[in-house]
């Protein structure tokens, strides 16, 4: 059985942290694949981790997950208790002041971060009675560090440019750019700053959820269809995009949506990589 909850932040919180998530599962044999969504992650594990990729590091119970640009592939058949905090692709670093390309296609253990605070949230957090109690040492935690945290001039113009590419990921660089007055060579370095990805790497991972989403809700996918509406080149590009952001094929992704609705890890999928049916995350 597998029970997943998404829980919404303290409206103070919410400029930079999308939701929270939790999983639990119990003693059962689960492969689910997560998509790479752009964004930076909190990872706890309050019982086993899971394997990752064949292998597993039980000792990394808590760990900042920055934005991978290939699919991540789990395992586990012990019983889960899993929180996510999952943040705006730009939050961590006006949170923290740490530079996000430190993370990229990466997990950082918190006791690794050289700071005592999160090394005393995660014990906080493991040692927690319940997933409730849990969450709500990470909220003040989180408002701390937002009570020390510098303002940014680029807190509103990065708040735009997701604003617009959450809705058209089919945009320029230099349109970008321009939206929020940098020049093309500044606004790259800001974002990569920020957000750990250059906006032409983080455009085609939220293009592929866009994509991802229409294949979940559409009764019979059409490839031809997709990749015209989204702007793919030709067939192998549409494939080598799915390769990479899947590690499947696009006929093999539809078949692991089949595959995972039998289980119901289709819900737990949904509530992860598209809680409120933006599909950009």
């Amino acid at each position: 059985m597998i029970t997943t909850k998404v829980i919404q932040p303290a409206p103070l919180l919410r400029p930079y942290v999308h939701h929270y998530w939790i999983m639990q599962a119990s003693k059962e044999s689960l492969s689910p694949i997560i998509m790479p969504t752009g964004c930076f992650k909190w990872i706890i594990h309050r019982r086993r981790p899971f394997w990752v990729q064949e292998e597993t590091n039980l000792s990394a119970k808590a760990s900042v997950s920055g934005p991978y640009e290939k699919a991540i592939h789990l395992s586990t058949e012990e019983e889960l208790e899993m929180i996510m905090v999952i943040f705006y692709p730009y939050a961590f670093h006006l949170l923290t002041g740490i530079p996000c390309q430190l993370f990229s296609n990466q997990n950082v253990d918190f006791e690794d971060l050289e700071s005592q605070g999160f090394k005393t949230l995660k014990s906080q957090v493991l040692e927690s009675e319940s997933s409730d109690a849990a969450i709500a040492h990470i909220e003040s935690f989180l408002l701390r560090q937002l009570a020390q945290a510098k303002t940014s001039p680029y807190q509103q113009p990065l708040a735009k440019v997701f604003q617009s590419i959450g809705q058209q990921p089919i945009l320029r660089i230099d349109a970008l750019a321009e939206m929020v007055c940098l020049s093309e060579r500044q606004f790259r370095r800001v974002f990569v700053e920020h957000v750990g990805l250059s906006p032409k790497q983080l455009l085609r991972i939220l293009r592929f959820h866009q994509v991802a989403y229409q294949m979940i809700s559409m009764p019979v996918p059409s490839f031809d269809s997709l990749i015209d509406h989204f702007g793919f080149t030709d067939h192998s590009h549409f494939y080598r995009e799915f390769l990479q952001f899947s590690g499947m094929s696009p006929t093999d992704f539809l078949h692991y949506l089949q595959a995972i609705q039998a289980p119901e890890l289709l819900s737990a999928y949904r509530s992860y990589h598209d809680p409120e049916g933006e599909h950009w995350l």
